[in-house]
């Protein structure tokens, strides 16, 4: 009986050993939380959301009446369809460029924060409407004519409308630095960021514009073409 108390005390000092041993092992986890806080919150401070800029450079398409239709129908990539007989095709060149520049902050331990300005330029190297040699009265020239401005009317609306609707998700994307442990991880991920964003976002509007030239080259609306090709008049 005379030991209780001493064990007491014992088992009292040796808590408070224990505790003081573990918040000696986890003062430099939470000092380095709070360093890694101060340095995102400087981040933060001192980084901007990162600028972007889009923008559609529109084209004016040129017409070429140079070629037969046997030579439009191997140029369409149907040479295997027999029963049709390409008069008029549409040749465009996309072009979807974009710049990057970053801004970077780095610490005194040379942890780095990284933002990028980005600037897309949507838009078309060339484009060309081709009218079948064949087509030598002006009824079924402008017929032709106007099925394949519907083919330029869907690059150009689609592009158009793309440069707008790719701001939002862009600032989005772009809105908060990244952050990394050094300047060359910070410059080594700049453009697999700046890419992994943009390159989604291009392919989508690409699928867009195909869709938009599958409905204008349905079957019904190749009827439509081919009755209103044989509602011309004859040629005498």
């Amino acid at each position: 009986m005379r030991f209780t108390g001493n064990d007491q005390t014992g088992k009292d000092r040796a808590a408070i050993f224990f505790a003081g041993l573990l918040l000696l092992l986890l003062l430099p986890e939470r000092m380095a939380l709070a360093g890694n806080d101060s340095f995102k919150a400087d981040c933060e401070k001192l980084m901007s959301p990162g600028k972007v800029a889009v923008v559609y450079m529109d084209i004016t398409p040129a017409e070429d009446s140079s070629r037969t239709a046997k030579a439009l129908q191997s140029a369409s990539g149907k040479t295997s369809d027999a029963y049709h007989n390409v008069y008029g095709l549409t040749h465009a060149e996309p072009e979807f460029r974009y710049e990057f520049r970053t801004r970077q902050w780095t610490s005194t331990d040379g942890r780095t924060c990284m933002v990028p300005d980005v600037s897309v330029k949507l838009g078309f190297a060339a484009m060309r409407v081709y009218l079948a040699k064949e087509l030598n009265d002006s009824c079924r020239r402008n017929i032709v004519r106007e099925h394949e401005l519907e083919h330029v009317s869907a690059w150009r609306s689609h592009f158009r409308i793309g440069a707008r609707m790719l701001e939002e998700p862009l600032r989005a994307a772009f809105s908060q630095p990244r952050y990394y442990a050094s300047q060359n991880q910070a410059r080594a991920d700049s453009r697999p960021w700046v890419e992994g964003i943009l390159k989604p976002l291009q392919q989508r509007l690409m699928n867009g514009v195909v869709a938009a030239h599958r409905a204008i080259d349905s079957p019904v609306a190749y009827q439509r073409v081919t009755q209103r090709l044989r509602a011309c008049p004859e040629r005498p």
